[in-house]
């Protein structure tokens, strides 16, 4: 198994991102810095009224758009990008791994559903989602390129 692994973001939901992202800002003196877009990235918005990212201090040197995430929840998320899982309802935490498809044969051989984003919302990242058995919702996610 892996043995390097580490918290990539956690990703809360809001109905209002710019009013907690400004709580985030002021209460916790975090900075907010531009989501960087993928090209050809899935079917998302990520304008400030839509997501606020907070990277983690430094982050540069560990990945892009990591740290914190806050977005606005989106009912149809999973039906526009053929996901079977919505990771904009209810937040998520995504853990990055050195192998994906290692992560996938494990979850395929122990019959766990997961949804494979393919590179569409992480500059830089392959994705999968899935629930863990207690139902929060997990990103798992690869660096590539």
């Amino acid at each position: 198994m892996e043995a390097a692994w580490s918290i990539h973001h956690v990703n809360l939901p809001a109905h209002d991102v710019r009013e907690a992202a400004a709580f985030y800002a002021a209460i916790f003196g975090m900075a907010e810095e531009p989501f960087q877009r993928p090209a050809g990235a899935g079917n998302f918005r990520s304008d400030a009224a839509a997501l606020a990212l907070f990277p983690q201090p430094g982050a540069a040197s560990r990945g892009v758009n990591d740290g914190l995430h806050i977005v606005k929840p989106v009912p149809g998320f999973a039906r526009d990008n053929a996901l079977h899982h919505n990771p904009t309802i209810g937040g998520h935490v995504a853990i990055t791994v050195p192998d994906l498809e290692a992560v996938k044969r494990r979850l395929d051989a122990a019959g766990v559903l997961y949804s494979d984003a393919g590179q569409y919302a992480m500059l830089g990242y392959r994705q999968i989602y899935l629930y863990d058995p207690s139902m929060n919702l997990i990103e798992v996610n690869q660096r590539v390129g």
